[in-house]
């Protein structure tokens, strides 16, 4: 019996059958190269995510032209030239089943010269609300050129045999822009009353259709609330979508937000933003119009997908994320294989915060996201004995992948649990991301049948005893410990022996170093009671953390009473307090309880005593150079697979 029969009902868009409510939500990937054209990376990644058993796929937001190029190597489809790239792409989808086509798109002003080669364009000169750069205000002749352009880029995608196109109207690009009060002050026919603000989208609707024909299916994806005074409303978004449906458009894809919304985190929802907090929107529309919906946002669970479908709140579920931490998704959710599925855990470490760097984007729990080609590498002949020293998330992603490739793994932990820092990140309120990483690896241990010791400790002795062939050192980072007078008082914790329940603060207390680790420590220590006061250096706290993310933590931290002091350095520790120097001079700070949050240095000692046994050593994650847990899995990884990693890795 079918376990999600809705999930894997087929379903219909215009004149498409789709043979299941799965879709691949656009998510630019920055796997083109410099000028739009497809890769062979590219290729890879699309035919994994096809093989999954996803029902349709909606490819990246795809710019139309030069001007409207939003990140350094997005898809474009701004020239025939791209037409045989996307046939390709079109061609892969189709031998397994799946529907593909293009989401075409204009940044309008959310986008940089720096990036286009070109002062960015918009409805009005109103400078974006993130890159700030002042665009040029659109004369209609300009407009009617772009309308052209979105035309001219739906027939490409038909003519490369893609089975639709969606328009992109959400998120404050330049569609958006025009709809919306928010970015639009136009005062002629594009501007001012909602009809002329719609004036623009009609007229691209229309120019589309005129060249793909009224059957070819055209989608969009629209705001349902953009999430700022003055800007689109649910209620509007239904107006908007009722005159969409009016026109013949196919399906609507229900979104929200734009960058100016983007930290109250849900255009892309972090770990602290709850499941699904979209899907309410895709109902709204979906109460209002006859075509299809599709509800889109931190859809992770099967059953939560199946609900949504099952319940009629949507009738399609788009997958961003999820996809890019598991290729297989729908496959396992079909086959009832829930536990083997390699959830999205919403940390945005390896995706958004290096798709907003302008980087290729990986994924953290996934490694083999941007490396397909390099893990479609054909089984060794010759299968070795692997050691790995370490179980946090570096050394079980080196032992699953030298298992999973008929190694013999056997992994070494010195303490009587695995997970390593893993553990102290779950301890942080709203980061229950990690620990499902870590249960996820743990399964993945278990169901491999890897040799696990623990209360272990990885030797030279115990590499030559076992006879093995190669040596993975992952055995992570300590705390670091800088020469500030009193810094051995008893007083004094580190983060991971308080979040890791091996300490406990009292009193007052203060958190020394204000990264995302001391910040999140700062919330779990106040959450517990403590007036707690973080003290740093630089000029802002938790600088490291993807911006969402931050910005909430911030929100949490002002809400429970937390101080923050910026521009002060530590001097001393003494009895009952600290002394500072701040820019208004020196001070002292009360202080019952002290933990340390200021960096940690590798521990990179064993490495060389393998070496004098084992033939290969490769040293990975925080033993190599603490980093993220982004690093630390890429590395654990392309170890398992290659054995020859030796460097932090820079670029994919």
């Amino acid at each position: 019996m079918q376990k999600f029969p809705s999930l894997f009902s087929t379903g219909r868009i215009g004149n498409l059958n789709i043979k299941n409510r799965i879709i691949m939500a656009p998510m630019v990937r920055n796997y083109a190269d410099d000028n739009g054209y497809i890769t062979a990376k590219y290729l890879a990644h699309i035919e994994s995510i096809a093989g999954g058993g996803v029902g349709a796929m909606i490819l990246e937001a795809s710019y139309i032209s030069q001007e409207g190029k939003g990140f350094a190597n997005e898809l474009g489809l701004h020239t025939d030239d791209m037409i045989p790239g996307l046939k390709m792409l079109a061609d892969i989808a189709h031998s397994y089943g799946a529907v593909i086509g293009p989401q075409i798109y204009h940044a309008g002003r959310q986008t940089a010269s720096a990036i286009s080669g070109m002062q960015p364009v918009a409805p009005s000169a109103i400078p974006g609300p993130t890159i700030g750069e002042v665009p040029h205000a659109l004369s209609a002749d300009e407009i009617h050129r772009i309308v052209k352009a979105y035309a001219e880029a739906a027939r490409r995608a038909k003519e490369a045999g893609c089975d639709f196109i969606e328009l992109h109207g959400a998120h404050g690009y330049l569609i958006a822009q025009f709809l919306s009060p928010f970015s639009n002050i136009r005062e002629d026919e594009y501007g001012g009353s909602e009809e002329n603000r719609m004036r623009f989208l009609v007229e691209v609707v229309q120019a589309v259709k005129e060249k793909v024909g009224s059957d070819f299916p055209v989608t969009i994806r629209l705001s349902g609330d953009e999430m700022v005074p003055g800007g689109i409303t649910p209620d509007d978004n239904i107006e908007i979508a009722k005159r969409l449906q009016d026109m013949g458009i196919h399906a609507l894809h229900i979104s929200a937000g734009n960058y100016a919304s983007y930290d109250l985190g849900y255009m892309i929802q972090p770990m602290a933003i709850p499941d699904a907090p979209l899907v309410h929107l895709a109902e709204k529309v979906k109460a209002a119009v006859s075509i299809p919906v599709i509800a889109v946002g931190k859809i992770r669970d099967p059953q939560e997908a199946e609900g949504i479908i099952s319940s009629g709140k949507a009738d399609f579920v788009a997958l961003g994320r999820p996809l890019l931490a598991d290729p297989d998704w729908p496959n396992k959710a079909k086959d009832g294989r829930i536990e083997d599925i390699n959830k999205c855990i919403a940390c945005n470490q390896g995706c958004v915060t290096r798709l907003f760097d302008q980087q290729d984007v990986w994924c953290t729990v996934n490694p083999i996201t941007s490396r397909e080609i390099e893990f479609a590498k054909p089984m060794p002949p010759t299968k070795l004995k692997v050691l790995v020293a370490g179980g946090g998330p570096a050394g079980m992603e080196a032992a699953r992948i030298a298992a999973g490739r008929g190694h013999k793994v056997i992994l070494c932990e010195k303490e009587d649990h695995l997970g390593g820092q893993l553990d102290a990140a779950a301890a942080a309120p709203y980061r229950p991301g990690w620990a499902e990483l870590k249960s996820y690896l743990l399964h993945k241990m278990d169901k491999l049948g890897i040799d696990i010791r623990l209360n272990t400790e990885a030797t030279a002795d115990l590499a030559r005893d076992e006879g093995v062939d190669v040596a993975i050192v992952a055995i992570g980072s300590s705390s670091f410990h800088p020469r500030i007078p009193g810094i051995d008082r008893a007083n004094i914790l580190t983060a991971r022996e308080i979040l890791e329940g091996h300490a406990n603060a009292t009193g007052r207390v203060i958190v020394a170093g204000g990264g995302c680790a001391g910040a999140q420590t700062a919330e779990y220590l106040a959450a517990k009671g403590h007036d707690v006061t973080i003290v740093e250096m630089l000029g802002a706290i938790a600088v490291d953390s993807p911006r969402a993310e931050r910005e909430l933590l911030l929100g949490r931290l002002q809400k429970m009473g937390v101080k923050v002091l910026t521009e002060t350095k530590i001097l001393s520790f003494e009895q009952g307090k600290i002394g500072v120097q701040n820019p208004q001079g020196l001070e002292d700070l009360a202080a019952d309880t002290v933990v340390l949050c200021m960096g940690s240095i590798p521990n990179n000692s064993l490495a060389e005593k393998l070496q004098m046994v084992v033939p290969t050593v490769v040293t990975v994650g925080d033993a190599l150079d603490p980093r993220r847990v982004t690093e630390a899995m890429a590395e654990g990884a392309r170890a398992g697979l290659n054995f020859y990693m030796q460097e932090p890795e820079l670029a994919a």
